[in-house]
C-alpha cells in the first residue's frame, strides 16, 4: 500500500504509531543516541499539537534533544497528510546544524519505518533565505565586464579580484550563489553591485533564469516537504510576500530559538534612513544613461537634495551634543514630520522620473540590442540601485510620519544622521501577520518561559491566554552544579559595584580552567580587563580584540593544551555558544542583564504601558532580564556530565523580591551565598 493511499483517511494513531517506530530506529542512525523522558513528553505534545492544527509553546531545556522532539512527529505528520514541515531558527548555526545533521538522521530513522504497510521513502529538504543573499548571475557577468570602473577605491583592485573569482566559482559549480557559503568576506557595499534585487530582476525575462540560485531555490520550495528558514525572512515573507510558498495555512510551522520571535517581530518592520550622505554617487551613474530625460531627473534631484539637507540639519539640531534624540510617546514635532512629508513629495517627483527614464532605456535596448545579453546591462544595474535606495526612503519615510504608534527616534553615528522608528508592542505585528496565516504552530526554546511562567512570552506574541504550554524539567544532574552569590556582592546598581566586580576577577579561582565572564556594559569589561595584575590578564581573550569564532577556537585550544582560559563578552557569548565539559566549568555574571533604559524602542513601550496605567517593570523589563539571564547560565551545563557553578556579583539576585522570579527561568531551585 502506498503512502498516497493513506492521505485521505491519516489517522493519529498511524501517525502516533509510526512516530514510535521511528524513534526507535534512532539509536541505530545516531550511534550514542539515548532516549530521554523530557524527549519523549516533547515528541508527545508536538505530535498533538500538529494534530489538532493549533499553536503552543514547549519550555525545553538544554540537553532535551528538542530537534528530534518537533523533527519527527513533524516530519511524519507532514508526509502523511500532505504538508509541508517549515521551520524557523533565529541564527545561521542552528540552520546549519539542522541541514548538515538532524534532519538527515530524522529523514533516515523514518525512512527505515514500515508501520500498517505505510513508507515514507521520499522527504526533500531546502533552504530559504531572503533575496539579497543569492548571488544575480547576469549583475555579476556585468559588474566583471566593468570591474575597474566601478570600483575606485584604494581597496578596488582586491575587490575586482574577488568578484572576477566569484563569477569563475558561480559559472563553474564550485559556488552555489549563496552569500552566506563564501570562503572570504566581501564588503556589503561590493556585494549590494552582484544581490540579487527585485528592482533589477526581470525573472523569466533574465537569460541566466535557468542558472539564477534564488530561483532555482524558488522552485525547490515548490515540492519540499521540509523548509528551512529564519524568523526575518520568514516574517517578511507572511507581511509582504504575496503567495509565497512559505505563507500556507496547511503548513506545519515550528519556530526555534523561539525566545528571539519577539523580538524578530519588531526589528522586521524598523525602518531607519541616513541623512549624513546624499545619493550623488548613484544618481551620477543614472545621469551617464538618461539622455534626454537628463535634465528633468537633474532638477528633480536638486529638489530633493535641497529638502534633504534641510532635514539633515533639522536632526542635527535635535540632537544637538548627543548621539541620541528620543521622542516621548513617539511623537515627532509636527514641524519636523511637516519637513519629513514635503521631502517625501519630492522623492516622489525624482523617482518618477528615473522609473520612466529606465523605461525608455530598457525599450531602447529591447529594440537596439546591448553588449549586454537582454535586458539587464550596466543601465539595469546602475537604475536598480538608485531605485532601491529611493524606495527604502520612501518607506521609511511613510512609516515615520504615519499614524501608528511606534517608537520614533533620532541617531548620531561618526558619519551618519539617521531618523529611526520602530513597533514596539510585537504582539500588534503577530495578530496582524503572523497567526492569521499561521495555524498550526510549536514555539520551543531553552528559555521560552521567561520567570517560569509562559504569561510574559503569550503576552507579547498575541496569543490567546489558553495556549497549551509545556515546560519540561531539565534532563541533567542539579547537584553537578551550583548556582551563588558571594556574601560580599554588592547591588548592581550601587556606586561601589565595578570596583568590586573588579577586585573578585583578579582573583578567580585556579580550580577552574574554563571560564565564562559575562558583561553587561562594555566599558565595564574593559575597565576590569585594564585592572588585572598581567598573569590574568594573559589568560583573558576579550570580546572585541578578538572575531567570536576565532575567540572561541582559541580558548578550546588553550584547554586542549592543558592551559586555562578565561573568555570576557558581552550577549552575544551569553547565548548560543557552546563549550561542553572542562571548557567551561565556572560562569561569572557581573550584573543582572535588565534592559537599558536607553534604549529607544523599550524606552517607549514603556511609556505606554504607564499611560494605560501598566507596570512596565513587571510586563516588560522584568522578563527580558528574566530570559538573559537564563540563556547565560545554560552556558554551563551542557551536556550530562558536566560540571560547574555560576558566579553572580550582583547581590540583588537575593535581595530583592524579584530575584526568586529571576531564577524561576533557570534549572536551578535555591541561590547559595559564601
Amino acid at each position: 500500500m502506498t503512502m498516497s493511499e493513506h492521505n485521505t483517511s491519516t489517522n493519529s494513531t498511524l501517525i502516533n504509531g509510526f512516530i514510535a517506530k521511528a524513534y526507535a530506529a534512532l539509536p541505530i542512525v545516531m550511534p550514542g543516541f539515548k532516549p530521554r523522558e523530557q524527549q519523549k513528553q516533547m515528541i508527545k505534545r508536538s505530535a498533538a499539537l500538529f494534530a489538532r492544527e493549533t499553536a503552543g509553546i514547549i519550555d525545553a531545556p538544554t540537553g532535551t534533544g528538542k530537534s528530534m522532539g518537533y523533527l519527527l512527529p513533524g516530519i511524519i505528520t507532514a508526509a502523511l497528510q500532505d504538508r509541508v514541515l517549515i521551520i524557523s531558527t533565529a541564527t545561521a548555526s542552528l540552520q546549519d546544524q539542522l541541514a548538515a545533521r538532524d534532519i538527515p538522521a530524522a529523514i533516515q530513522a523514518i525512512s527505515s519505518v514500515v508501520h500498517e504497510g505505510v513508507s515514507i521513502k521520499s522527504v526533500t529538504v531546502a533552504v530559504a533565505k531572503g533575496r539579497e543573499r543569492y548571488a544575480c548571475p547576469m549583475s555579476l557577468e556585468s559588474v566583471v565586464e566593468v570591474a575597474n570602473d566601478m570600483f575606485q577605491s584604494e581597496q578596488g583592485a582586491q575587490e575586482c579580484e574577488k568578484v572576477v573569482r566569484l563569477h569563475r566559482r558561480l559559472e563553474s559549480g564550485e559556488w552555489d550563489g549563496v552569500r552566506d557559503s563564501l570562503d572570504e568576506a566581501l564588503p556589503h557595499a561590493t556585494w549590494r553591485k552582484i544581490a540579487n534585487n527585485a528592482l533589477t530582476c526581470t525573472s523569466r525575462n533574465c537569460p541566466a533564469f535557468d542558472d539564477c540560485p534564488y530561483y532555482k531555490v524558488q522552485d525547490s520550495l515548490k515540492t519540499a516537504r521540509v523548509i528551512i528558514t529564519n524568523h526575518d525572512y520568514l516574517l517578511t515573507c507572511l507581511s509582504r510576500v504575496p503567495n509565497s510558498p512559505l505563507a500556507d495555512q496547511k503548513a506545519i510551522y515550528v519556530f526555534d530559538e523561539g525566545h528571539h520571535l519577539g523580538d524578530k517581530l519588531i526589528s522586521a518592520f524598523a525602518r531607519r534612513l541616513d541623512f549624513g550622505e546624499y545619493w550623488d554617487e548613484s544618481i551620477k551613474a543614472v545621469l551617464t544613461f538618461a539622455g534626454s530625460d537628463r535634465d528633468g531627473i537633474d532638477f528633480a534631484s536638486e529638489r530633493v537634495r535641497g529638502m534633504w539637507n534641510a532635514t539633515a540639519q533639522s536632526i542635527a539640531t535635535m540632537i544637538g551634543d548627543g548621539t541620541m534624540h528620543r521622542f516621548r510617546l513617539g511623537e515627532a514635532p509636527p514641524q519636523f514630520m511637516d519637513l519629513l512629508v514635503t521631502l517625501a513629495g519630492n522623492i516622489d517627483e525624482l523617482k518618477d522620473r528615473v522609473s520612466k527614464c529606465r523605461d525608455r532605456v530598457r525599450q531602447k535596448e529591447k529594440e537596439g540590442g546591448s553588449k549586454v545579453a537582454g535586458i539587464q546591462s550596466i543601465a539595469e544595474i546602475r537604475f536598480g540601485e538608485l531605485l532601491s535606495k529611493i524606495e527604502e526612503a520612501q518607506k521609511c519615510i511613510a512609516e515615520y510620519t504615519g499614524e501608528e504608534e511606534l517608537a520614533r527616534w533620532l541617531e548620531r553615528g561618526r558619519q551618519s544622521l539617521e531618523i529611526c522608528c520602530s513597533p514596539f508592542n510585537p504582539a500588534d505585528k503577530a495578530r496582524k501577520h503572523l497567526w492569521p496565516v499561521v495555524k498550526t504552530a510549536l514555539i520551543t526554546s531553552a528559555t521560552i518561559a521567561a520567570l517560569g511562567e509562559f504569561k510574559p512570552t503569550i503576552f507579547s506574541l498575541g496569543m490567546p491566554e489558553k495556549t497549551p504550554t509545556l515546560k519540561l524539567d531539565t534532563p541533567f544532574d542539579r547537584e553537578r552544579a551550583r548556582l551563588y552569590v558571594p556574601r560580599m556582592a554588592l547591588d548592581g546598581n550601587d556606586p561601589g559595584h565595578g570596583r568590586r566586580v573588579i577586585a573578585y576577577l583578579k582573583d578567580l579561582s585556579s580550580e577552574h580552567q574554563g571560564v565564562l565572564v559575562y558583561f553587561t556594559s562594555r566599558k565595564l569589561m574593559q575597565e576590569c580587563f585594564e585592572a588585572l595584575p598581567e598573569h590574568i590578564k594573559q589568560l583573558v581573550l576579550i570580546q572585541g580584540k578578538w572575531q567570536p569564532s576565532s575567540m572561541l577556537d582559541e580558548h578550546r585550544r588553550r584547554i586542549d593544551a592543558g592551559r586555562r582560559s578565561v573568555i570576557f563578552g558581552l550577549d552575544s557569548v551569553g547565548e548560543g555558544v557552546d563549550l561542553p565539559g572542562t571548557y567551561c566549568t565556572q560562569v561569572v555574571i557581573t550584573k543582572l542583564p535588565f534592559p537599558t533604559q536607553e534604549d529607544p524602542v523599550i524606552a517607549t513601550h514603556g511609556e505606554y504601558l504607564k499611560e494605560r496605567g501598566k507596570e512596565p517593570f513587571n510586563l516588560l523589563t522584568l522578563p527580558v532580564c528574566g530570559r538573559k539571564f537564563a540563556q547565560v547560565c545554560g552556558r554551563l551545563m551542557r551536556r550530562e556530565s558536566d560540571y560547574g557553578e555560576i558566579m553572580v556579583l550582583d547581590r540583588r539576585l537575593i535581595s530583592k523580591r524579584y530575584g526568586s522570579r529571576i531564577v524561576a527561568s533557570t534549572q536551578f531551585t535555591k541561590v547559595l551565598t559564601s
